[in-house]
């Protein structure tokens, strides 16, 4: 159970509400799942201080977007990270984000059963560097792989975008942030 109270949409100030918006909307019949978007559980805990969703929001679209990566690369990255930092939460909203973006159901489950090599070998290298990054072991070898695929800029940019999941995965975790509907599970059987 959350362990601060999530907000009613309602609660906040009327120029203030669209921070509870999904960034991914694609039309129902576009997707390649089940799952839905709406009111997101981790907006309405951060909705809590009105001022560090602004700002988390903020950041996280600027990470999202300017990253380098192309959509299927960062929700790699991002998957990645939920996945070896055992979010179920951000793990739950991205695999609906990357089956949106056109990642395949065998791709995620590459992720989450450590098959990395069965990806591609730029994304190999992707999850094997967050891995690293999340255990806080980035050795040069491990650099060194990302940078055979990858150019500084966009190294940089997966580095930021792990850090913010990281830590909103901590958050989550320590807020007991719940999934809205059932857990889609680690390797998709609920989905």
């Amino acid at each position: 159970m959350v362990r601060v109270p999530y907000v009613d949409p309602d609660d906040l100030p009327a120029e203030k509400r669209a921070l509870l918006d999904t960034l991914s909307e694609t039309e129902e019949a576009e997707r390649a799942h089940e799952l839905e978007g709406g009111t997101l559980n981790v907006y309405r805990l951060l909705g809590n201080n009105v001022a560090v969703l602004e700002a988390f929001r903020s950041y996280g679209s600027t990470v999202w977007q300017e990253s380098g990566l192309t959509p299927h690369e960062r929700e790699t990255v991002i998957l990645a990270t939920s996945c070896h930092a055992d979010a179920p939460y951000e793990w739950h909203q991205h695999v609906r984000v990357a089956l949106d973006e056109g990642m395949t159901r065998e791709q995620i489950r590459a992720i989450s059963s450590g098959d990395h090599e069965a990806l591609e070998p730029e994304l190999a290298a992707a999850v094997d560097y967050v891995d690293a990054f999340v255990e806080g072991d980035v050795d040069d070898d491990v650099h060194d792989r990302l940078a055979d695929h990858f150019d500084d800029d966009v190294i940089v940019g997966i580095g930021a975008l792990a850090g913010l999941y990281l830590g909103l995965a901590r958050a989550l975790d320590a807020f007991a942030v719940d999934t809205e509907v059932e857990f889609v599970g680690w390797d998709l059987e609920n989905l």
